[in-house]
């Protein structure tokens, strides 16, 4: 199959592409009968600004027939999946393939002679509404330092900590990607925060200092465990 991109019109339209939270469903406006392309790339990435990367990542799916029902990932930050009009009608849209991404989906027809798959751009300002959605990822996490005491009774106090517990309360997202998460004390070092370590639940680190988690995800949230009165 070959892949062609054209501007979007009033005949072939995709719009208020949405995230339904608790069925994890993306949902959006077509024209009745319509096909979708729904292509997740990494988050804030608009695709239908560099029409040029969009034509070159199309040219990639080039002899591929899309698997039906699933995203088919192309790279680690990169995925792409065919809904048809049947499909779109029967669950209303599909399911979501993770988050800390964006979702931007391109309606298309696929009856063209010459195995062509032609695809509608909506040109940014110019859409009727946003064919884009951008799904962040929350994580909450807490750092507490590990309380030493030496000393007994009258005489017992607090010496400084030389450990931090950095704890997870949360499972951890499935998508999630080693690295999404750094942890670092001081401007010295930076270290990256596995999904093994989030699966954990905890992890300490060996220092007098309180070391600071950095989102390197554009999409990662961060947040600290509500604390019970």
């Amino acid at each position: 199959m070959t892949y062609e991109c054209r501007p979007a019109d009033r005949d072939h339209y995709a719009t208020s592409l949405t995230l339904e939270p608790q069925s994890n469903r993306l949902t959006w406006t077509a024209l009745p009968g319509q096909d979708s392309l729904l292509l997740q790339t990494p988050y804030g990435v608009d695709p239908a600004r560099e029409p040029d990367a969009l034509r070159d990542l199309l040219e990639r799916l080039c002899s591929t027939r899309l698997p039906q029902g699933r995203f088919h990932t192309l790279s680690p930050s990169l995925s792409v999946r065919y809904v048809d009009a049947e499909e779109k009608a029967r669950n209303q849209g599909c399911r979501a393939n993770g988050e800390a991404c964006t979702y931007t989906v391109f309606p298309c027809v696929t009856d063209i002679p010459g195995d062509l798959c032609r695809i509608y751009v909506a040109g940014g300002r110019d859409s009727m509404s946003s064919p884009r959605c951008d799904v962040p990822m929350n994580i909450r996490a807490e750092v507490t330092p590990v309380r030493a005491y030496t000393g007994y009774w009258l005489f017992r106090r607090e010496t400084s900590p030389e450990f931090f517990r950095v704890r997870f309360p949360d499972p951890c997202p499935e998508n999630y990607r080693n690295g999404d998460l750094e942890y670092g004390v001081g401007e010295r070092w930076r270290i990256p925060v596995t999904k093994e370590m989030i699966e954990r639940g905890e992890f300490f680190v060996r220092t007098d200092r309180k070391p600071v988690l950095i989102p390197r995800n554009a999409g990662v949230r961060l947040s600290e465990p509500r604390r019970e009165r």
